[in-house]
């Protein structure tokens, strides 16, 4: 494979939609830079249809089919081979059903989803390989995903302090105890309400230095809901390991990609965000 990165993203269809905040497919050249990936409050299926990536850290091969829980430390990721996969992008309350247990079990983890969900998961594998294109493989995976959440639940509970968060409002007056909501939340999304909103605000961070009227870092912080650029600076350190400028300048592959605004799926038709040829 050679040529640049493509980066795709696609409604989920519409039985998924409770659980499925996108699908996604990249696929790239060989390329050994370090590749931060920053954290969006999101779990996800990553099905590696190419070879996986390496984790740089510890040097482990990431399984073929792995299930990514909540990031709120770095992670470093390297290609060695050309790179070809698929993702599920889950709703950040909605991947609980198609794990089959409670999501802090898969936090700051990528579980091998073959010891989890057994000859299914290398069955899913196997088709999406051999699927013949790059539609078909967004179906099979769907397939698969559908038929987990089938008869799953989100907690509405959740749902609604995950939607005022979302929207930057403060989680309060949902008629339960804080420990309470924060055991719910370690069951659905995987991290604590104060957590995500950490997550949720530093990603923000991302869709503002995109901005063209942005005129750099400072004010893409205060764009964010950061109180000045330290602060920032602190949870850069923090989800990455590094400086926004250190950042910026190792930006590429999967880390440039994943940082690109999803803002606009909730009410995006089926089809391509991003254009380009892959998986065929």
């Amino acid at each position: 494979m050679r040529g640049s990165p493509i980066y795709r993203e696609f409604a989920p269809r519409a039985v998924l939609g409770e659980f499925v905040h996108c699908v996604w497919t990249f696929t790239a050249p060989p390329d050994a830079t370090p590749q931060p990936i920053a954290p969006d409050g999101r779990p996800e299926l990553i099905v590696h249809c190419g070879q996986p990536y390496v984790e740089r850290a510890t040097a482990r091969i990431q399984p073929p089919v792995l299930f990514a829980g909540q990031l709120t430390k770095p992670l470093s990721l390297a290609a060695p081979s050309d790179v070809a996969l698929i993702g599920v992008r889950f709703r950040v309350d909605g991947a609980r059903a198609f794990l089959g247990r409670d999501v802090d079990a898969a936090t700051n983890r990528r579980l091998d989803l073959a010891a989890l969900h057994g000859q299914a998961a290398v069955t899913l594998h196997n088709a999406a390989r051999e699927a013949g294109g790059l539609r078909q493989t967004v179906e099979v995976v769907q397939d698969y995903v559908e038929a987990r959440v089938v008869d799953g639940r989100v907690d509405a509970l959740v749902r609604e302090a995950v939607t005022r968060l979302l929207a930057g409002e403060e989680v309060c007056a949902l008629g339960v105890s804080e420990r309470q909501l924060q055991r719910r939340f370690k069951a659905h999304v995987g991290v604590s309400p104060r957590a995500l909103q950490t997550i949720l605000r530093f990603r923000r961070v991302f869709d503002a230095i995109e901005q063209p009227e942005t005129s750099g870092w400072v004010e893409a912080a205060l764009d964010a809901g950061y109180f000045d650029q330290p602060q920032m600076a602190r949870d850069f350190r923090r989800f990455l390991g590094c400086t926004a400028r250190d950042w910026a300048a190792q930006r590429t592959g999967l880390a440039k990609a994943l940082t690109v605004s999803v803002q606009a799926l909730d009410t995006m038709s089926d089809g391509y965000k991003k254009s380009g040829r892959a998986f065929e």
